[in-house]
């Protein structure tokens, strides 16, 4: 089953989230929403990540799935339907099997593990293709707008997060897993690579990146390092710090766009209350 035939039984669930949502706004809870909106949800997420052992002796994974179901306005129920959206961007490796995006590979097929300079492709121009495959798998159902805001906002903040802890200990470079080359069925070799977000997951987190490196050696799976980079470090650190304000800027429009989506979804939602007070109609009816 496809992840677009699998996310179609969230429809009611998630609208039902957004609608939660646009009363606790309505209702004023400006503290929690000032929160909620600034992208504190998914860095405090991202803070409770435990580190696997390296090499891991239990499986791992994260998830922009799982990131997603942290936001304190998607309840249990929800959070369960929206797991299929790991398959936009996930790392999930253990003693058996390894994987990105929703495809795991066992060891015994894995041929090889390739690295890769994260922030060469941690762009602005990269994110809004992210987007594009975000709108691309989710069909249209109610809440469908919030689901991929708060997605968009996710994987953002992820790559800021990332970006500005690279800024942080000054460094102009950073090395993750980023393809898995293995043997098909038929013996043919094939390539998995990372998304944008499973990338991101990984340069912010090197302990797990490192973990994963250690798993591939320990079961004899060579490791390629990235290529060569031809720019100084100079211009590599000037090229850090221009992605992470051109980050921070499309954060914030992101942000932006999901407040006026709440306010708008408020409002709506007034309208209809009094409507029905006035009618003696159920809203909705």
């Amino acid at each position: 089953m496809g992840i677009g035939d699998r996310v179609r039984g969230i429809g009611g669930a998630v609208g039902s989230a957004a609608s939660a949502g646009r009363s606790a706004v309505g209702r004023g809870i400006s503290a929690r929403r000032d929160n909620i909106a600034s992208g504190d949800w998914a860095r405090s997420a991202l803070g409770e990540i435990t580190v696997p052992d390296a090499p891991a002796t239990a499986a791992w994974e994260h998830s922009l799935g799982v990131l997603i179901c942290r936001h304190p306005r998607i309840p249990a129920a929800t959070a369960r339907l929206l797991r299929p959206l790991d398959g936009l961007g996930a790392v999930r490796f253990g003693p058996e099997e390894v994987g990105f995006d929703g495809e795991d590979i066992a060891w015994s097929k894995v041929t090889g593990l390739r690295m890769r300079e994260a922030f060469a492709v941690m762009t602005t121009d990269g994110l809004d293709g992210e987007v594009d495959r975000i709108r691309d798998v989710l069909p249209p159902l109610p809440g469908r707008k919030w689901v991929v805001g708060k997605a968009v906002e996710a994987a953002a903040t992820v790559m800021l997060a990332s970006l500005e802890q690279a800024a942080e200990r000054r460094l102009d470079a950073v090395e993750v897993p980023y393809e898995i080359t293995y043997k098909s069925l038929f013996g043919r070799e094939k390539t998995l690579t990372a998304s944008l977000f499973a990338t991101a997951l990984l340069a912010h987190q090197p302990g797990v990146a490192e973990s994963l490196v250690a798993t591939a050696r320990a079961k004899g799976v060579a490791v390629t390092p990235a290529p060569a980079m031809t720019e100084d470090a100079a211009a590599r650190a000037a090229g850090l710090r221009a992605r992470t304000d051109a980050m921070a800027e499309r954060l914030r429009t992101v942000r932006e766009e999901a407040e006026r989506q709440e306010a708008a979804g408020s409002l709506e939602e007034a309208e209809e209350e009094s409507a029905a007070t006035a009618t003696g109609a159920p809203k909705g009816a």
